[in-house]
């Protein structure tokens, strides 16, 4: 049985980054033992919510550009992403429509599921595949 490594939000962001040698490296080195089979990298929609918000954020990267880094990581196979159909859906709604990350999941999810979201967000309207409502 090969040992999962549910990864942290920092692991993902040295990794991305390659900013501090001893922790960039360290994240290359458990992602190129997983490339090799030798463990299983687990990444949660959470767990990418918040690394988009410090590439964003902290890092000063565009929404878009933000998103964009992540797509990659969340296509491969080295990395197996829960609810990795809907997370890449949100991913390419930012790029799309330069909105948050949760924005993008929340319509990727109504998309998905069908319904409608009920939201006071204008960002929203960007999704033209979903219908928002404004609660009265």
């Amino acid at each position: 049985m090969t040992l999962r490594h549910h990864l942290d939000a920092n692991v993902v962001l040295r990794f991305l980054r390659d900013d501090d040698p001893k922790q960039s490296a360290a994240a290359a080195r458990l992602f190129a033992s997983a490339k090799a089979g030798g463990i299983e990298l687990a990444l949660s929609a959470v767990t990418v919510a918040e690394v988009f918000y410090v590439l964003a954020r902290v890092y000063k990267l565009s929404k878009p550009a933000a998103a964009a880094r992540l797509v990659p990581m969340i296509q491969t196979d080295v990395v197996h992403v829960g609810d990795r159909t809907r997370v890449l859906d949100a991913l390419q709604r930012v790029v799309r429509g330069n909105v948050d990350f949760g924005d993008a999941y929340l319509a990727a999810t109504a998309a998905e599921c069908g319904g409608v979201i009920a939201s006071f967000d204008e960002d929203l309207k960007a999704f033209t595949d979903v219908t928002t409502v404004v609660p009265d």
